[in-house]
């Protein structure tokens, strides 16, 4: 009795190399012109592999920016307590816009994409409310204040706003590393 299928083990797929290849075909094609079938064949998985590992389009995109998210938290966690919140801040955002050098490409794809279809920033949403909650709690902690005060609600969202601009610049532009561009905007609040 003859079998196509294959035997052995099922072959493992990487989920960043599929992002990859996802985040390239929306950037060069546009994020609405290309389907999750045609992502699948230039992937060369099945559409029921993607769907497994990215239940839309959508996850395709915001896949990644976890890691960034866990970076920074981290790196503000450890900053001396000797640190005002403002230079914790900024080595913290360096810290977590310094992506490792195998995922910068897809890094640049995935916020060029984000920034030519603005639909999809609600998909980032949940996540950028709770990194800026992470900034509010550290302020007020770090500055005496609560999380209500005006001061610190306005420090923490002008500094995520401006955290997320420099990256998007940095993605369209191509200038340097993320970390440096990050800094560098961040270092115009003085």
């Amino acid at each position: 009795m003859s079998t196509d299928r294959p035997t052995g083990r099922p072959r493992t797929i990487d989920p960043d190399a599929v992002s990859l290849v996802a985040l390239r075909l929306f950037d060069e094609q546009g994020f609405d012109d290309v389907s999750m079938d045609d992502v699948a064949a230039a992937a060369g998985i099945s559409r029921r592999s993607l769907f497994r590992l990215f239940p839309s389009k959508a996850a395709l995109v915001w896949g990644g920016l976890d890691e960034f998210a866990t970076r920074f938290t981290e790196a503000l966690r450890v900053r001396p307590e000797s640190e005002s919140s403002w230079v914790a801040l900024r080595a913290a955002y360096r810290v977590g816009a310094s992506f490792p050098e195998d995922t910068v490409e897809v890094t640049r794809h995935r916020l060029r994409v984000i920034r030519a279809n603005p639909s999809l920033e609600r998909g980032g949403e949940a996540a950028s409310a709770a990194l800026t909650g992470v900034i509010e709690r550290f302020v007020a902690e770090r500055d005496g204040g609560t999380v209500d005060d005006l001061t610190t609600t306005v420090r923490a969202h002008a500094l995520a706003a401006a955290a997320s601009a420099a990256l998007t610049w940095w993605a369209l532009h191509g200038d340097g590393r993320p970390e440096e561009v990050v800094d560098r905007a961040l270092a115009l609040f003085g």
